[in-house]
C-alpha cells in the first residue's frame, strides 16, 4: 500500500513535466529556416462572403522574421504592403506559434483550388462549419487566431522547403459564427517566395 501511494504522485510529476515539455515554445533553431522567408501571394481562394479583408490580393507580401520572436514563443507575421495594396489590419502583427510535425512535400489535394470556383473545393465547400478547438494537421505550420473582417479564424500557415508557386499556403478556418446565421469563412490564400 505505501508502494502505491509513494508511485502516485511520481507519476503525477512525471506527466505533469511530460505534459510541460509538449507545449514549451519552440526556440528558433528548432524551427526550419525556411519558415522565415518572405512569400508573395499568388491566389486567394477565400470564400466570396468572407469579406475584403479574407480576400488578400495577389502581389502582396508577408514574412515572419527570427527578429520578431518574443519570450512566450511566438512570431509575429509582417504584412508587407506593395504599391497601392494594403493587407487589412488585422493580418499585421499576427502572433503565430511554431507547430512541429512532418515536411509538406506536396499541396495536399484539399488546398488546391481555383480563385472563383472555391466551392468544388472539397475543404472550402464545407458550408456552415466551424471549428472552435485549434484544427489539427500533421505537417509542420504556424499557428495563429484572429479576428478577420469580425469573424474569429484559425490561421495556419504551411511553409514548404521548395522556390517558386506555392511554397506557402494560408488556410483560414472559422472559429467562430454568428447564431443566427452560418457563415463559412474557410479560404486558402496561395502564395509564393
Amino acid at each position: 500500500m505505501t508502494r502505491k501511494l509513494s508511485l502516485t504522485p511520481f507519476a503525477a510529476v512525471q506527466c505533469l513535466l511530460v505534459g510541460l515539455a509538449a507545449t514549451a515554445p519552440a526556440h528558433a533553431a528548432e524551427i526550419p529556416k525556411y519558415f522565415f522567408k518572405e512569400w508573395t501571394i499568388t491566389s486567394n481562394c477565400a470564400e466570396a462572403h468572407a469579406g475584403l479583408a479574407a480576400r488578400v490580393q495577389p502581389g502582396l507580401k508577408f514574412k515572419v522574421s527570427r527578429d520578431t520572436a518574443a519570450e512566450d514563443g511566438t512570431y509575429t507575421l509582417e504584412a508587407l504592403n506593395v504599391g497601392q495594396q494594403t493587407w487589412a489590419t488585422a493580418w499585421n502583427g499576427l502572433k503565430l506559434e511554431y507547430r512541429p510535425g512532418t515536411q509538406m512535400t506536396t499541396v495536399p489535394a484539399d488546398f488546391e483550388c481555383v480563385p472563383g470556383a472555391e466551392a468544388t473545393s472539397p475543404f472550402l465547400a464545407m458550408s456552415g462549419y466551424v471549428q472552435s478547438a485549434e484544427p489539427y494537421y500533421q505537417p509542420q505550420h504556424w499557428y495563429g487566431l484572429a479576428t478577420i473582417q469580425g469573424q474569429l479564424e484559425h490561421v495556419l500557415i504551411f511553409p514548404r522547403d521548395v522556390n517558386g508557386e506555392k511554397s506557402a499556403i494560408i488556410v483560414l478556418q472559422s472559429a467562430s459564427a454568428p447564431t443566427d446565421i452560418q457563415l463559412d469563412d474557410n479560404g486558402v490564400i496561395i502564395s509564393r517566395n
